[in-house]
């Protein structure tokens, strides 16, 4: 006779069960802020990099690669991932990517040629992927549907407040040496001790005594519907920092701090919206949510467009930043309202290649438009975007409330 399931193994613990949740979340919590520790962290040192590579074959074109080839790992690793964690447990995955991420993370201490350094940060993005996918995919299952919305709330806002600390740092010990930078990829060996004692195993839900395999296929189109905020999130808000700098300085304002500054309120706008999702979910379903928030970014990047005085450009990063913060959560928390326990590993990579392939595209999109529209025009883009996706939701909402959708929406 099979012995009663340990709510530890299974991963699928609920209020009034043991283990207690609460040091799970703030370690998973913690996985999360890795994921923008990724890029973010060597960001400032970028330039001591060029500087000690320029003489080595491809050294100029190998360095910006170092900060975008994460992205695109990510993107295709995740996925995969995702299949992963519904296979195997998922505290399983999480564990190999950490480990993958310090030795990968941490390469630039150690090698000493620019190729080797950019292959190292595939590894990393690849690292990512799993970290992110299984993170996620062990949230959901922890907690259930009523608290979950809180819960990816508190997860948007960790990666935003972690992305704030994670480029300070980085800046501070890039002033040290270039390579300062790559010795914050060790601190994740650290929670290692910390996961094994308290974050379950996370068995595949199949395996959960009252998860059962699902029915039919992966819902790939209800999937790729909610993704779609995901990917115009992200592709809208990294143009800001892709042009915001520029911005500024065809304004008259040649000051890094203040270009900083307002990078930072953005990603501190979102934060603090996303840690208060929890009851901002109560007051829209979530196509409707999706659409008011795709709105304001809307107005917000079309009036940054304009290239207002610098008082309306922070108020501006508010706007964007507090749309930006409600969009992840409410797309994390929709979707797994509906994907079945099995799958959620599999949602998790769809939704984090959704994430980071708009990180990377963002890039070449600005270097495409920008020469032909000006920096102006790349913010009137993004507005249409964020435009074109709230009537897309809009669409959405109202087949829903006609009952016309499919029943799986």
């Amino acid at each position: 006779m099979r012995a009663s399931p340990d709510p530890n193994a299974t991963g699928s613990a609920r209020v009034g069960t043991a283990p207690p949740r609460l040091p799970a979340l703030v370690i998973l919590l913690l996985c999360a802020t890795l994921t923008v520790m990724a890029g973010a962290t060597i960001a400032p040192s970028l330039p001591g990099i060029a500087a000690h590579f320029e003489t080595q074959p491809g050294g100029a074109a190998l360095v910006p690669l170092i900060l975008t080839v994460p992205g695109l790992a990510i993107a295709i690793a995740a996925p995969l991932a995702g299949l992963l964690a519904d296979r195997t447990p998922k505290r399983r995955v999480l564990l190999i990517g950490i480990a993958v991420y310090v030795i990968a993370g941490s390469s630039g201490l150690y090698l000493d040629t620019i190729g080797m350094i950019t292959f190292g940060r595939l590894f990393l993005g690849a690292a990512v992927g799993a970290i992110m996918t299984s993170a996620m995919a062990l949230i959901a299952d922890l907690f259930d549907d009523a608290e979950r919305g809180r819960i990816l709330g508190y997860q948007a806002a960790a990666m935003s407040f972690g992305g704030m600390s994670f480029i300070m740092a980085g800046g501070v010990l890039a002033d040290l040496h270039w390579r300062g930078p790559f010795a914050i990829y060790l601190a994740p060996l650290l929670l290692i001790p910390f996961i094994l004692a308290w974050v379950p195993r996370g068995l595949p839900a199949d395996n959960a005594p009252e998860a059962h395999a699902p029915e039919g296929p992966f819902p790939w189109a209800f999937t790729a519907m909610i993704c779609v905020a995901a990917f115009a999130n992200f592709f809208t808000y990294f143009t800001i920092p892709l042009k915001l700098p520029f911005m500024l300085r065809d304004m008259g304002l040649e000051s890094a701090t203040l270009a900083g500054s307002a990078i930072a309120l953005l990603t501190f706008s979102s934060g603090i919206i996303s840690l208060a999702f929890g009851r901002i979910r109560a007051m829209a379903p979530p196509p409707l949510l999706a659409s008011l928030a795709f709105l304001l970014a809307s107005a917000g990047f079309a009036t940054l467009s304009l290239q207002p005085p610098l008082p309306v450009v922070f108020g501006l990063m508010v706007l964007i930043g507090c749309a930006s913060g409600i969009v992840l959560p409410n797309a994390t928390t929709w979707l797994y309202s509906r994907v079945p326990p099995a799958m959620r590993g599999q949602a998790a990579g769809v939704m984090t290649m959704s994430v980071f392939m708009a990180q990377f595209l963002a890039a070449p999109f600005v270097l495409l438009i920008d020469p032909m529209v000006g920096i102006g025009g790349v913010y009137m883009s993004a507005a249409f975007i964020a435009l074109l996706t709230t009537l897309f939701y809009i669409i959405v909402e109202r087949r829903l409330r006609q009952g016309d959708a499919p029943r799986k929406l």
